[in-house]
């Protein structure tokens, strides 16, 4: 596993997983996780890029980060501010990898910080969820009654940590036990009483507040110059919408885009993991 570090910012702290590699070298990644994720998503994809310099971030409320204080949402450009005030660091572009929330993440980062951004790869994701402008105020109205009836406490428990990585199985997507079980492993806390619960904030699953149009999307695709790989998982969550991630693709300046077996983790998952940092190490040596 890789080692634990912390980014000090102005507003918040942020923590990560850092793998350093076996020669000195040049090339840094920086990796950025899905919703209810966190940074040992990468855990099983790292060993394969060991020729990089390679942070995996837990966003905030994920993971070891800090929670966003109480009546705070949690917004894709709070995430790129943070993304952005961590490669701000540095003076050196990075190679930024996004999976699922945190490609739409990596996606507006590359269109507002081009000058911090060598290439973006995003993992079975497109671009942030859109809605349509005639259905914000009920969005926004189902956020805000969520939010302000929002009490702490009353967090789920589980009596081990073996259900947790049971029940992170059949979440959102399916994954298998091997892949749970770095997730929750991270992602979970045992309480004084001996209960296991998330470390996640449980404002995460609330409502959005706000999603963007398509025009919108697009604005921010046509933005992004680096190079772009865009890997597709053949049983993740396009499996059934071909049309949408064809139309996103022509809409980058630069892209190269391929599906490939596995299901919305494949980077996590053991059996399809090397085929993600296969074609991602191809595309960063040739650009």
């Amino acid at each position: 596993m890789g080692n634990e570090i912390v980014y000090k910012l102005p507003h918040t702290e942020i923590s990560g997983m850092q793998w350093l590699p076996k020669k000195t070298s040049d090339l840094k990644v920086l990796s950025l996780h899905g919703w209810l994720d966190n940074a040992a998503s990468f855990a099983n994809l790292s060993p394969h890029l060991s020729d990089f310099s390679h942070v995996a971030l837990d966003f905030a409320g994920h993971g070891l980060s800090l929670h966003r204080p109480a009546g705070s949402f949690y917004h894709l450009w709070d995430y790129a501010l943070d993304v952005v005030s961590i490669l701000n660091q540095s003076k050196q572009s990075v190679w930024l990898i996004g999976h699922s929330m945190g490609g739409a993440v990596a996606m507006l980062v590359a269109a507002i910080a081009p000058d911090k951004i060598r290439g973006l790869i995003i993992l079975d994701n497109m671009g942030p969820l859109t809605d349509s402008p005639e259905n914000r105020v009920v969005t926004l109205q189902r956020a805000v009654n969520k939010m302000s009836k929002h009490r702490h406490g009353r967090e789920t428990s589980y009596p081990t940590q073996e259900a947790m990585i049971t029940a992170r199985m059949e979440g959102f997507t399916s994954i298998s036990n091997s892949a749970s079980r770095l997730l929750v492993e991270r992602g979970a806390k045992q309480n004084s009483d001996g209960v296991w619960a998330w470390r996640h904030d449980r404002k995460l699953t609330f409502p959005s507040p706000f999603r963007m149009d398509e025009a919108s999307v697009e604005t921010f695709i046509q933005e992004i110059k680096c190079p772009t790989l865009a890997l597709v998982a053949k049983d993740g969550v396009y499996q059934n919408d071909q049309q949408l991630v064809e139309k996103r693709a022509a809409q980058f300046p630069w892209i190269k885009l391929k599906w490939l077996e596995g299901n919305h983790h494949f980077h996590l998952e053991p059996d399809t993991c090397f085929a993600v940092a296969t074609e991602i190490q191809r595309f960063i040596d040739q650009n």
